[in-house]
């Protein structure tokens, strides 16, 4: 146990290696129990619900992940790092500011956008989304710490054309991530939502060249 009371990662990794069924797919239970997250919220996921859905036993279930909390931490780890690279990939490649914030922006409503999964709808960003209004402290903050990288990367990404403006585009750009996960949420649809991710990538062009 670490000092929050959670399993470590060493005795999570372990545990897995003893407590997969015969014939457990993890990656497919990883992937079920983030549809569950993404349609419910953390709170509104029961251990009935994961167990469910992957169709293994509790104690299975804690001896694969250690606990809903590890394994809602490790899903939005991976959504965050997946996000992350492709944040640093837009300023990188990107030939101007205004292009690469662009390419943010579009790439995140198709990220955001409503998909149906086994556990019903979801859209929106799950480390923007799902730990709202979430009862437990340890994942609020670890949400929180994640929501705080991808502002780091923007920054640091905004700084390097725009130091005199980094704060303020990088405070705007968040907001419109939050809105148009929002959006997502609530289910708008994929043109709409598009057609709203390019008025926002307009309104953040240094140019006018944006369409």
């Amino acid at each position: 146990m670490n000092e929050a009371g959670h399993p470590s990662a060493d005795a999570v990794k372990a545990a897995r290696k003893r407590g997969r069924p015969r014939g457990f797919d993890i990656d497919r239970a990883v992937d079920a129990a983030s549809d569950l997250f993404r349609a419910r919220g953390y709170d509104r996921v029961t251990l009935g619900d994961l167990t469910g859905a992957m169709e293994i036993n509790p104690p299975s279930f804690y001896a694969a992940f250690g606990s809903k909390a590890l394994l809602f931490k490790h899903i939005a780890d991976a959504y965050a790092a997946d996000w992350l690279t492709a944040l640093r990939a837009a300023f990188d490649e990107a030939p101007a500011l205004d292009r690469a914030l662009r390419r943010i922006i579009l790439d995140a409503a198709r990220r955001f956008a409503w998909r149906e999964g086994e556990a019903g709808g979801w859209g929106g960003c799950l480390i923007l989304e799902a730990a709202n209004n979430c009862s437990d402290a340890l994942v609020v903050a670890h949400i929180r710490k994640a929501r705080l990288t991808v502002a780091a990367a923007l920054y640091r990404g905004i700084s390097r054309e725009a130091p005199d403006r980094v704060v303020a585009l990088t405070d705007h750009v968040m907001l419109l991530l939050a809105g148009l996960s929002a959006m997502a949420r609530d289910g708008t649809g994929d043109e709409r939502l598009a057609a709203a991710a390019r008025q926002a990538a307009r309104g953040l062009s240094l140019d006018d060249r944006v369409e």
